[in-house]
Protein backbone atom coordinates (compact mmCIF):
# COMPACT_ATOMS: atom_id res chain seq x y z
CA UNK A 1 0.00 0.00 0.00
CA UNK A 2 0.92 3.45 -0.96
CA UNK A 3 2.48 5.62 2.07
CA UNK A 4 -0.35 8.42 1.01
CA UNK A 5 0.37 10.51 4.32
CA UNK A 6 4.45 10.76 3.07
CA UNK A 7 3.15 11.51 -0.57
CA UNK A 8 0.79 14.10 0.56
CA UNK A 9 3.25 15.90 2.38
CA UNK A 10 6.15 15.78 -0.04
CA UNK A 11 3.70 17.32 -2.70
CA UNK A 12 2.87 20.47 -0.02
CA UNK A 13 6.63 20.74 0.39
CA UNK A 14 7.63 20.31 -2.96
CA UNK A 15 4.48 21.61 -5.15
CA UNK A 16 3.19 20.12 -8.03
CA UNK A 17 2.67 20.79 -11.77
CA UNK A 18 0.38 19.57 -14.17
CA UNK A 19 0.47 19.52 -18.42
CA UNK A 20 -1.85 21.26 -20.23
CA UNK A 21 -4.51 18.49 -21.22
CA UNK A 22 -5.30 17.95 -17.30
CA UNK A 23 -6.20 21.08 -16.89
CA UNK A 24 -9.00 21.57 -19.67
CA UNK A 25 -11.48 21.32 -17.59
CA UNK A 26 -10.42 22.78 -14.34
CA UNK A 27 -12.66 26.22 -13.68
CA UNK A 28 -15.87 24.32 -15.92
CA UNK A 29 -16.08 20.59 -14.79
CA UNK A 30 -13.55 20.64 -11.95
CA UNK A 31 -13.45 23.16 -8.89
CA UNK A 32 -10.73 26.04 -9.10
CA UNK A 33 -8.60 28.21 -6.91
CA UNK A 34 -10.28 31.26 -6.09
CA UNK A 35 -7.84 32.61 -3.49
CA UNK A 36 -10.54 33.66 -0.60
CA UNK A 37 -7.95 34.36 1.77
CA UNK A 38 -4.07 33.15 1.34
CA UNK A 39 -2.47 31.94 -1.86
CA UNK A 40 -0.75 28.86 -0.83
CA UNK A 41 1.20 28.50 -3.96
CA UNK A 42 4.98 28.65 -4.25
CA UNK A 43 4.62 31.07 -8.07
CA UNK A 44 1.77 33.50 -8.41
CA UNK A 45 -0.56 32.64 -11.85
CA UNK A 46 -2.74 35.36 -12.60
CA UNK A 47 -5.03 34.37 -15.69
CA UNK A 48 -4.59 30.67 -15.13
CA UNK A 49 -6.78 28.11 -13.46
CA UNK A 50 -5.59 25.66 -11.29
CA UNK A 51 -6.77 22.98 -9.34
CA UNK A 52 -8.01 23.90 -5.50
CA UNK A 53 -7.35 20.53 -4.37
CA UNK A 54 -7.62 17.31 -5.51
CA UNK A 55 -7.52 13.09 -4.30
CA UNK A 56 -5.46 10.10 -4.01
CA UNK A 57 -6.43 6.94 -4.08
CA UNK A 58 -7.98 6.66 -0.70
CA UNK A 59 -9.69 9.66 -0.50
CA UNK A 60 -6.64 11.62 0.89
CA UNK A 61 -7.49 15.44 0.23
CA UNK A 62 -4.45 16.95 -1.17
CA UNK A 63 -3.81 21.48 -2.03
CA UNK A 64 -2.44 21.87 -5.28
CA UNK A 65 0.63 24.28 -4.85
CA UNK A 66 2.16 25.34 -8.12
CA UNK A 67 5.88 24.88 -8.57
CA UNK A 68 6.73 24.71 -12.02
CA UNK A 69 9.99 23.08 -10.99
CA UNK A 70 8.62 20.37 -9.08
CA UNK A 71 9.84 16.82 -9.38
CA UNK A 72 5.68 16.22 -9.28
CA UNK A 73 3.34 16.25 -11.86
CA UNK A 74 0.23 15.07 -13.18
CA UNK A 75 -0.49 14.51 -16.73
CA UNK A 76 -3.32 13.23 -18.72
CA UNK A 77 -3.62 9.44 -19.54
CA UNK A 78 -6.20 7.64 -21.07
CA UNK A 79 -8.88 9.48 -19.87
CA UNK A 80 -7.28 9.12 -16.26
CA UNK A 81 -4.99 11.37 -14.25
CA UNK A 82 -1.96 10.60 -13.42
CA UNK A 83 0.51 11.42 -10.90
CA UNK A 84 4.08 10.93 -11.57
CA UNK A 85 7.96 11.38 -9.57
CA UNK A 86 9.50 13.16 -13.15
CA UNK A 87 8.93 10.24 -15.46
CA UNK A 88 7.63 7.45 -13.01
CA UNK A 89 3.93 6.66 -12.24
CA UNK A 90 3.34 6.79 -8.85
CA UNK A 91 -0.84 6.91 -8.67
CA UNK A 92 -3.98 8.08 -10.38
CA UNK A 93 -5.37 11.00 -9.07
CA UNK A 94 -8.67 13.52 -9.04
CA UNK A 95 -9.46 16.76 -9.29
CA UNK A 96 -12.42 18.01 -7.38
CA UNK A 97 -15.79 18.39 -9.14
CA UNK A 98 -16.82 21.94 -9.05
CA UNK A 99 -19.96 22.80 -7.64
CA UNK A 100 -22.83 24.19 -9.31
CA UNK A 101 -22.95 27.19 -6.76
CA UNK A 102 -19.81 28.79 -8.10
CA UNK A 103 -22.54 29.32 -11.39
CA UNK A 104 -24.87 31.53 -9.51
CA UNK A 105 -25.18 35.43 -8.71
CA UNK A 106 -26.79 36.57 -5.14
CA UNK A 107 -30.14 38.12 -4.85
CA UNK A 108 -27.58 41.52 -4.57
CA UNK A 109 -26.11 40.49 -8.63
CA UNK A 110 -22.70 39.04 -6.68
CA UNK A 111 -20.92 35.82 -7.94
CA UNK A 112 -21.28 33.96 -5.37
CA UNK A 113 -17.86 32.00 -6.35
CA UNK A 114 -16.46 35.42 -5.16
CA UNK A 115 -18.66 35.41 -1.53
CA UNK A 116 -17.70 31.70 -0.82
CA UNK A 117 -15.36 28.93 -1.50
CA UNK A 118 -15.45 24.99 -1.15
CA UNK A 119 -12.31 23.57 0.42
CA UNK A 120 -11.48 20.47 -0.01
CA UNK A 121 -14.85 18.52 -0.49
CA UNK A 122 -17.32 19.40 2.14
CA UNK A 123 -16.24 22.80 3.76
CA UNK A 124 -17.77 25.93 3.01
CA UNK A 125 -15.24 29.18 3.73
CA UNK A 126 -16.18 32.35 3.85
CA UNK A 127 -13.43 35.55 4.82
CA UNK A 128 -16.25 38.20 5.71
CA UNK A 129 -13.32 41.00 5.09
CA UNK A 130 -10.01 40.08 3.25
CA UNK A 131 -7.82 42.75 5.49
CA UNK A 132 -5.06 42.57 8.18
CA UNK A 133 -4.36 45.96 10.20
CA UNK A 134 -1.09 44.32 11.18
CA UNK A 135 0.17 44.90 7.22
CA UNK A 136 -0.45 49.22 8.19
CA UNK A 137 2.97 48.94 10.34
CA UNK A 138 4.75 46.53 9.12
CA UNK A 139 4.22 44.06 11.77
CA UNK A 140 2.17 41.28 9.88
CA UNK A 141 3.33 37.28 10.47
CA UNK A 142 6.16 36.64 8.55
CA UNK A 143 4.32 33.23 6.79
CA UNK A 144 1.49 35.71 5.96
CA UNK A 145 0.72 37.16 1.63
CA UNK A 146 -3.19 38.08 2.44
CA UNK A 147 -3.06 41.20 1.21
CA UNK A 148 -0.57 40.41 -1.41
CA UNK A 149 -2.64 38.01 -2.72
CA UNK A 150 -5.65 40.32 -2.37
CA UNK A 151 -4.01 42.17 -4.81
CA UNK A 152 -2.46 39.67 -7.10
CA UNK A 153 -5.76 38.29 -8.14
CA UNK A 154 -8.38 40.45 -6.87
CA UNK A 155 -10.59 37.06 -7.69
CA UNK A 156 -13.35 37.90 -4.07
CA UNK A 157 -15.30 40.70 -3.06
CA UNK A 158 -13.24 42.13 -0.17
CA UNK A 159 -16.28 42.93 2.27
CA UNK A 160 -19.07 40.37 2.21
CA UNK A 161 -22.34 41.42 2.72
CA UNK A 162 -24.33 39.77 5.04
CA UNK A 163 -27.52 38.31 3.05
CA UNK A 164 -25.08 37.22 0.30
CA UNK A 165 -23.58 34.81 2.99
CA UNK A 166 -26.70 33.56 4.28
CA UNK A 167 -27.47 32.91 -0.13
CA UNK A 168 -24.40 31.48 -0.37
CA UNK A 169 -25.16 28.77 2.49
CA UNK A 170 -28.37 27.76 1.41
CA UNK A 171 -27.25 27.13 -1.85
CA UNK A 172 -24.07 25.17 -1.52
CA UNK A 173 -25.72 23.15 1.30
CA UNK A 174 -28.66 21.88 -1.32
CA UNK A 175 -26.09 20.36 -3.43
CA UNK A 176 -25.94 18.13 -0.54
CA UNK A 177 -21.63 17.75 0.01
CA UNK A 178 -21.17 20.39 2.23
CA UNK A 179 -21.37 19.58 6.05
CA UNK A 180 -19.34 22.75 7.74
CA UNK A 181 -18.45 26.46 7.01
CA UNK A 182 -15.42 27.77 8.23
CA UNK A 183 -15.65 31.75 8.81
CA UNK A 184 -13.15 34.31 9.13
CA UNK A 185 -12.22 37.68 9.03
CA UNK A 186 -8.84 37.83 7.87
CA UNK A 187 -7.65 39.71 10.83
CA UNK A 188 -10.45 42.20 11.83
CA UNK A 189 -9.72 43.85 15.17
CA UNK A 190 -12.29 45.89 15.97
CA UNK A 191 -14.80 45.80 18.99
CA UNK A 192 -17.84 44.88 16.43
CA UNK A 193 -16.35 41.71 15.46
CA UNK A 194 -18.77 39.93 17.35
CA UNK A 195 -21.81 41.56 16.15
CA UNK A 196 -20.71 41.19 12.06
CA UNK A 197 -20.65 37.58 13.36
CA UNK A 198 -23.50 37.30 14.96
CA UNK A 199 -25.34 38.76 11.69
CA UNK A 200 -23.83 36.50 9.97
CA UNK A 201 -24.91 33.58 11.50
CA UNK A 202 -27.97 34.75 12.24
CA UNK A 203 -28.32 35.01 8.10
CA UNK A 204 -26.94 31.63 7.42
CA UNK A 205 -29.31 30.36 10.15
CA UNK A 206 -32.48 32.28 8.73
CA UNK A 207 -31.95 30.78 5.19
CA UNK A 208 -30.52 26.92 6.43
CA UNK A 209 -32.96 26.83 8.78
CA UNK A 210 -30.08 25.54 11.40
CA UNK A 211 -30.18 25.72 15.06
CA UNK A 212 -26.83 25.43 15.67
CA UNK A 213 -24.57 26.28 12.97
CA UNK A 214 -22.15 23.82 12.21
CA UNK A 215 -18.68 24.93 11.55
CA UNK A 216 -16.19 26.96 12.70
CA UNK A 217 -15.82 30.61 13.57
CA UNK A 218 -12.36 32.05 13.57
CA UNK A 219 -11.93 35.65 14.84
CA UNK A 220 -9.60 38.09 16.28
CA UNK A 221 -8.63 35.70 18.97
CA UNK A 222 -11.36 36.11 21.69
CA UNK A 223 -10.97 37.03 25.35
CA UNK A 224 -13.30 36.97 28.30
CA UNK A 225 -16.86 37.70 28.00
CA UNK A 226 -17.22 37.80 23.72
CA UNK A 227 -15.91 33.64 24.03
CA UNK A 228 -19.65 33.40 25.48
CA UNK A 229 -20.60 35.84 23.37
CA UNK A 230 -19.46 33.81 19.96
CA UNK A 231 -21.30 30.74 21.62
CA UNK A 232 -24.72 32.57 21.65
CA UNK A 233 -24.42 33.47 18.35
CA UNK A 234 -25.10 29.67 17.67
CA UNK A 235 -21.73 28.60 15.72
CA UNK A 236 -20.63 25.03 16.87
CA UNK A 237 -17.27 25.82 17.15
CA UNK A 238 -14.83 28.61 17.46
CA UNK A 239 -11.34 29.07 16.26
CA UNK A 240 -7.87 30.51 17.40
CA UNK A 241 -5.23 31.18 14.92
CA UNK A 242 -2.61 30.72 17.50
CA UNK A 243 0.21 29.95 14.67
CA UNK A 244 3.56 29.60 16.51
CA UNK A 245 3.34 27.49 20.13
CA UNK A 246 7.27 28.67 21.11
CA UNK A 247 6.45 31.72 22.67
CA UNK A 248 9.37 33.64 21.64
CA UNK A 249 9.47 32.54 17.83
CA UNK A 250 6.04 33.77 18.35
CA UNK A 251 6.72 37.22 19.37
CA UNK A 252 9.41 37.31 16.26
CA UNK A 253 7.41 36.03 13.52
CA UNK A 254 3.77 37.27 14.59
CA UNK A 255 5.36 41.10 15.56
CA UNK A 256 1.48 43.02 15.47
CA UNK A 257 -0.52 39.89 16.15
CA UNK A 258 1.70 39.18 19.60
CA UNK A 259 1.30 42.92 20.63
CA UNK A 260 -2.42 42.22 20.82
CA UNK A 261 -2.69 38.43 22.20
CA UNK A 262 0.21 37.30 24.17
CA UNK A 263 1.05 32.92 23.99
CA UNK A 264 0.03 32.99 28.05
CA UNK A 265 -3.27 35.22 26.84
CA UNK A 266 -3.95 32.77 23.66
CA UNK A 267 -3.96 29.39 26.46
CA UNK A 268 -6.42 31.32 28.75
CA UNK A 269 -9.01 31.86 26.33
CA UNK A 270 -8.68 28.54 24.59
CA UNK A 271 -9.20 26.87 28.18
CA UNK A 272 -12.29 29.21 28.72
CA UNK A 273 -13.28 28.42 25.45
CA UNK A 274 -13.19 24.46 25.54
CA UNK A 275 -15.59 25.31 28.83
CA UNK A 276 -18.14 26.67 27.15
CA UNK A 277 -17.87 25.50 23.65
CA UNK A 278 -17.22 21.61 24.74
CA UNK A 279 -14.33 19.31 24.22
CA UNK A 280 -13.33 19.05 20.23
CA UNK A 281 -15.13 22.37 19.53
CA UNK A 282 -12.28 24.27 19.79
CA UNK A 283 -9.98 24.36 16.76
CA UNK A 284 -6.56 25.87 17.26
CA UNK A 285 -4.80 26.75 14.11
CA UNK A 286 -0.47 25.92 13.64
CA UNK A 287 1.44 26.71 11.33
CA UNK A 288 4.18 23.91 10.92
CA UNK A 289 7.36 24.00 9.66
CA UNK A 290 8.63 26.85 11.78
CA UNK A 291 9.59 25.88 15.25
CA UNK A 292 11.35 22.51 16.27
CA UNK A 293 9.66 19.19 17.00
CA UNK A 294 10.30 19.29 20.12
CA UNK A 295 8.08 22.63 20.46
CA UNK A 296 5.91 21.98 18.25
CA UNK A 297 4.47 18.75 20.03
CA UNK A 298 4.72 20.49 23.19
CA UNK A 299 2.11 22.58 22.03
CA UNK A 300 0.01 19.46 20.72
CA UNK A 301 0.34 17.73 24.33
CA UNK A 302 -1.06 21.13 26.17
CA UNK A 303 -3.63 22.10 23.93
CA UNK A 304 -5.00 17.94 23.49
CA UNK A 305 -4.54 17.85 27.28
CA UNK A 306 -7.32 21.03 27.46
CA UNK A 307 -9.76 19.39 25.22
CA UNK A 308 -8.86 21.80 22.23
CA UNK A 309 -8.07 20.23 18.69
CA UNK A 310 -5.42 20.99 16.62
CA UNK A 311 -5.14 22.36 12.77
CA UNK A 312 -1.51 22.48 11.95
CA UNK A 313 -1.33 23.79 8.43
CA UNK A 314 1.87 22.39 5.89
CA UNK A 315 3.81 25.83 5.83
CA UNK A 316 5.17 26.67 2.72
CA UNK A 317 6.61 29.93 1.63
CA UNK A 318 4.39 31.89 -0.25
CA UNK A 319 5.21 34.52 -2.39
CA UNK A 320 4.57 38.20 -1.03
CA UNK A 321 5.14 36.80 2.63
CA UNK A 322 8.42 37.96 4.36
CA UNK A 323 9.48 34.47 4.34
CA UNK A 324 8.95 33.56 0.16
CA UNK A 325 12.18 32.21 -0.98
CA UNK A 326 12.73 30.04 1.89
CA UNK A 327 12.58 26.88 2.34
CA UNK A 328 10.16 24.42 4.75
CA UNK A 329 11.38 21.27 6.49
CA UNK A 330 11.26 17.95 4.32
CA UNK A 331 8.32 15.90 4.02
CA UNK A 332 9.75 12.98 6.47
CA UNK A 333 10.17 15.39 9.04
CA UNK A 334 6.27 16.66 8.34
CA UNK A 335 5.40 13.03 8.58
CA UNK A 336 7.28 11.71 11.58
CA UNK A 337 6.34 15.43 13.51
CA UNK A 338 2.50 14.46 12.64
CA UNK A 339 2.47 10.75 13.58
CA UNK A 340 3.72 11.45 16.94
CA UNK A 341 0.87 14.40 17.35
CA UNK A 342 -1.50 12.22 16.16
CA UNK A 343 -0.31 9.47 18.91
CA UNK A 344 -0.56 12.06 21.43
CA UNK A 345 -4.39 13.81 20.26
CA UNK A 346 -5.45 9.79 20.40
CA UNK A 347 -4.00 9.45 23.97
CA UNK A 348 -5.66 12.13 25.15
CA UNK A 349 -8.90 11.03 23.56
CA UNK A 350 -9.93 14.49 22.06
CA UNK A 351 -13.58 14.67 20.04
CA UNK A 352 -12.88 14.71 16.24
CA UNK A 353 -15.25 17.03 16.47
CA UNK A 354 -16.21 16.21 12.82
CA UNK A 355 -18.98 19.08 12.91
CA UNK A 356 -16.43 21.37 12.39
CA UNK A 357 -13.38 20.09 10.88
CA UNK A 358 -12.44 17.00 9.44
CA UNK A 359 -10.06 15.05 6.70
CA UNK A 360 -12.09 15.81 3.68
CA UNK A 361 -11.52 19.64 3.71
CA UNK A 362 -8.03 19.40 5.37
CA UNK A 363 -5.77 19.91 1.83
CA UNK A 364 -2.94 21.86 3.59
CA UNK A 365 -2.99 19.68 7.10
CA UNK A 366 -1.50 16.18 8.02
CA UNK A 367 -3.30 15.67 11.49
CA UNK A 368 -6.53 14.75 10.67
CA UNK A 369 -4.90 12.32 7.78
CA UNK A 370 -2.70 10.83 10.62
CA UNK A 371 -5.62 10.41 13.00
CA UNK A 372 -7.45 8.27 9.93
CA UNK A 373 -4.98 5.76 9.94
CA UNK A 374 -5.80 5.22 13.38
CA UNK A 375 -9.69 5.08 12.82
CA UNK A 376 -10.56 8.44 13.95
CA UNK A 377 -12.54 10.28 11.24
Amino acid sequence: MENYLLLKAAILTEGIRSDHESLKEVGTKYKEQNHGLFGWDFENHVNMKLPDDFTLPDGTVVQYRLNSKSPYNVKKNKNKLKLYFNENEICEVKWIERPNYYNNKTTNDNEMIKIGQIGGKDCLFFCFQNYCSNFKENKQCKFCNLVSTSKTYNSVIRKKDVQDIGEVTAAAWSEGSVNHVNITGGCYINEQEVTIVSEIIESIKEHTGFERVPGTILPAPAKGDDIQRYYDTGIQAIGYAMEVWDKKLYEATCPGKSENTSHDEFVTSIKKAVKIFGEGNVNIAMVMGLETKDTFLNGIKTLSTIGANVIPFVWAPNPGSKLEGHRAPSAEWYTETIIEAADIVYENKVPPGTENHCYLCDGNSLLHDALRLKGVI
